[in-house]
């Protein structure tokens, strides 16, 4: 880590202060000091960092946390709520730290959802190159052409967007109602439900059960568990996630 370039904001985010917009305000209005003495830049070598201080407080990185939610139907991905809507951060205790959700689910769609104190992780996560697989189940409406785990093995162009790969496998063959699982590494906006639509299925149930090694298992729809620390540690060592502190 030595040598190496840092965001002042990117740290006081990670140290659950505040977002890295509101830390580059802070960083601007002099309420920044670095080892001491108020700093104005945005980036710094990361060996001459001994301290930081927000507002004449010390911060310092905190461990990483992860919690799994099952989020249910009818609510936002979003923290932000317009209209009638319900966002999914008014399912988290109030005890929590400041944290991120990573991916998303639209409103009608219901499974499991990430959130982390560690902003990080959520972009490296969500991140198409680390090809880190979402798996859903999917209830669909229609006749499952015969074709479809073939079709879906190479890139499709939907309405002219460009989709990956899917992996999918066919769990009933009935005539109309079908689950299927499918698997991606995207997550582009409703990308299931605007495939599946392309072949005339219409998905009446789509669940997310694990993004990566993060499993939905038994969590009861709307509630919320942590992720043990050494669970998610070996878990972080398997994503091959750099975890380190980025000062000292």
């Amino acid at each position: 880590m030595k040598n190496k370039l840092v965001r002042i904001s990117k740290l006081i985010s990670h140290a659950g202060v505040c977002s890295r917009k509101e830390a580059e305000e802070l960083i601007i209005n002099g309420k920044v000091k670095v080892n001491n003495r108020i700093f104005k830049e945005f980036v710094i070598n990361n060996d001459q960092i001994s301290s930081i201080k927000v507002n004449n407080k010390i911060i310092s990185k905190k461990p990483t946390r992860a919690w799994i939610l099952n989020k249910p139907i009818g609510f936002v991905s979003s923290n932000k709520e317009q209209y009638s809507q319900k966002s999914i951060f008014r399912l988290l205790p109030s005890n929590l730290p400041r944290v991120v959700s990573v991916g998303r689910l639209d409103i009608n769609s219901g499974g499991l959802i990430l959130f982390t104190n560690n902003p990080t992780l959520s972009t490296y996560l969500e991140d198409p190159k680390n090809k880190i697989e979402r798996k859903y189940i999917v209830k669909v409406f229609g006749n499952v052409p015969s074709n479809l785990e073939s079709k879906l093995k190479k890139k499709i162009i939907v309405d002219g967007i460009v989709y990956e790969q899917i992996k999918v496998k066919i769990l009933t063959k009935k005539t109309n109602n079908n689950l299927l699982e499918m698997k991606l590494i995207e997550g582009k906006n409703r990308e299931i439900r605007k495939i599946l639509n392309n072949f005339d299925l219409k998905v009446k149930q789509l669940t997310r059960v694990s993004f990566g090694p993060f499993n939905l298992n038994k969590i009861e729809s709307g509630k919320i568990i942590e992720i043990k620390k050494l669970n998610l540690s070996n878990i972080l060592k398997s994503l091959k996630f750099n975890n380190e502190d980025n000062f000292r």
